[in-house]
C-alpha cells in the first residue's frame, strides 16, 4: 500500500516547500532527509561536508531516506543526491509514490543566486559557476530522476498551490486505484 509521497529531484526545486505545503493538505507527517541529517549531527551540512567529507554525509544520508521510507502517511523532501543510493531505492522506492520536481537550468541558478557558489546552505559540488555545476549534475541525474519517479512536476513553470493540487490528485488517483 503506498501511504508516503517522496520528493525527488535537484536542489531548488521546491522539495521542502511543496512538501510542507503537500503534508499539510493531506494532513500527513512531513520529514526532510537533509533536517534529520541536521538534528543527528548536530551540525549544518556544510559543516559535515566540510569536517568528513561527502562520503560522511551520503552515509548519512542513506540512514535518513530508510527512516523516510520506513514512516507512514507521510510527505518526504530528499536532498538532490538522495537518488544516488540505489539499493535503498530498489529496495523501498515502490511503496511511495515519488514525484520528480523540476525545473529549467535558469530557473534554478536564479533560485540558487546565480553565483559561484549559490546562498544554499550545501556546499558546491564541483567548484564550478552553479548553472555549470547544474548542467553537468543534471546530465547525470536526469536519467535516475526519471528511472525513479512515478510522476513529474514543473516547479518553474506552476505556482507552489498547482503543484500541491497537481500531487494531491495524483496521488488519490494512486491509492484509489489500489
Amino acid at each position: 500500500m503506498i501511504d508516503k509521497i517522496v520528493l525527488i529531484g535537484y536542489r531548488a526545486t521546491g522539495k521542502s516547500t511543496i512538501g510542507r505545503a503537500l503534508a499539510s493538505k493531506l494532513s500527513f507527517s512531513f520529514l526532510d532527509t537533509d533536517s534529520l541529517i541536521r538534528s543527528k549531527c548536530n551540525s549544518s551540512i556544510e559543516e559535515i561536508v566540510g569536517s568528513q567529507g561527502w562520503d560522511a554525509f551520503r552515509k548519512y544520508e542513506a540512514e535518513a531516506l530508510i527512516k523516510a521510507f520506513e514512516s507512514s502517511n507521510t510527505v518526504v523532501a530528499t536532498g538532490g543526491g538522495a537518488i544516488m543510493h540505489r539499493d535503498i531505492w530498489a529496495q523501498y522506492g515502490r511503496k511511495a509514490l515519488v514525484v520528480w520536481l523540476t525545473a529549467d537550468l535558469s530557473v534554478l541558478a536564479g533560485r540558487l543566486g546565480g553565483n559561484d557558489t549559490g546562498n544554499s546552505e550545501r556546499p558546491t559540488l564541483t567548484g564550478k559557476a552553479i548553472d555549470q555545476e547544474i548542467a553537468d549534475i543534471l546530465e547525470v541525474r536526469t536519467p535516475i530522476y526519471r528511472e525513479l519517479s512515478d510522476y513529474a512536476v514543473d516547479t518553474g513553470r506552476m505556482s507552489i498551490a498547482v503543484a500541491v493540487d497537481s500531487i494531491t490528485e495524483k496521488f488519490h488517483s494512486i491509492a484509489v486505484g489500489e
